[in-house]
């Protein structure tokens, strides 16, 4: 059997016990410890400041948080009046529990804009032009050659974005029950002329805070140096309609990005979007693959995505 390159996440439970036992010792004051998905987190003061402790429960994990770490040093050693809309945590230290990574930062007190599958309140709907904003700096970001951030991306197997978008979704098209090789056939089609940008790579609004006015931005396990362009307003686009049913945020949020370009950026925008938009739509669906409800709950939006009715 061939071993999917884009599986589901995994874990391995670890003893809190003995994590608890591990923070004091190094200095962690823990208020409390909890275990979703392939990490452990701890949340309390370190060195006196608000701070969280962040593990990975595997080793193919540990890679993707060493990654998270290294994308906060690398974003605080880009000037600040290039991202003045966002920031991402500091980091305060790093280092091993056995063979498995961990790293304390900034712990961000406000509560995310919004919880996961939870409506957009008005003052969250307000910010969508600034979220905006925050995007099309990510993607201008000029990341230090010289971080170590930039310098793990550059060591890693070169495949193009392309060639990546359509593995993943050729990958989990295969595993839901429904024809799907029109879609499959705008990122071949594309694969080869997609641009790349700096991406977060989990852009969602659940991992945002307020932040003395700016848009505090957590878990960059995905983030990227070379991520297809405009990949980070795909993933928004896609999880504002699908998670937060706010199908009219999510475009307003398209034409607030779209406002931000330059004349040549917004001619190719929906040509660039559309191969990301529908990589993001077939990992929805493969999410959804034993749910039929819930499939034919999104066949309208792949109609719009496919038709180019989304703008």
């Amino acid at each position: 059997m061939t071993k999917n390159e884009f599986p589901r996440p995994r874990r391995r439970t670890i003893d809190q016990e003995a994590i608890s036992h591990f923070l004091t010792s190094l200095g962690f004051q823990t208020e409390r410890i909890t275990q979703e998905w392939r990490h452990l987190t701890a949340f309390g003061t370190f060195e006196g400041k608000e701070a969280v402790f962040k593990l990975a429960t595997t080793l193919a994990t540990a890679r993707y948080t060493h990654n998270e770490f290294n994308w906060n040093t690398a974003i605080h050693l880009t000037p600040e009046d290039k991202r003045p809309n966002f920031t991402v945590p500091e980091n305060f230290s790093s280092g091993h529990y056995g063979k498995l990574f961990y790293f304390i930062a900034q712990r961000f007190m406000e509560e995310p804009f919004a919880q996961a599958k939870a409506p957009l309140s008005n003052d969250i709907k307000r910010r969508i032009k600034q979220i905006a904003a925050m995007t099309r700096e990510i993607e201008l970001l000029s990341i230090p050659s010289d971080s170590e951030f930039a310098k793990t991306h550059a060591l890693r197997e070169q495949i193009s974005i392309g060639q990546k978008l359509l593995k993943s979704a050729t990958e989990w098209a295969s595993q839901v029950p429904r024809n799907l090789d029109t879609f499959l056939k705008v990122i071949e089609d594309s694969k080869d002329t997609l641009r790349t940008c700096p991406a977060h790579g989990d852009f969602v609004i659940r991992q945002m805070y307020d932040i003395d006015g700016k848009i505090g931005l957590i878990d960059g396990e995905h983030a990227g140096l070379e991520g297809a362009y405009h990949y980070d307003v795909a993933q928004f686009y896609i999880r504002l309609r699908n998670d937060h049913n706010a199908p009219g945020e999510a475009k307003q949020y398209l034409h607030d990005f779209y406002d931000l370009l330059s004349p040549e950026d917004k001619d190719s925008f929906w040509q660039e979007l559309k191969p990301s938009l529908i990589q993001r739509y077939i990992g929805d669906l493969w999410g959804a693959a034993k749910d039929a409800q819930k499939l034919d709950e999104l066949k309208q939006l792949g109609q719009e995505i496919i038709n180019d009715k989304i703008l």
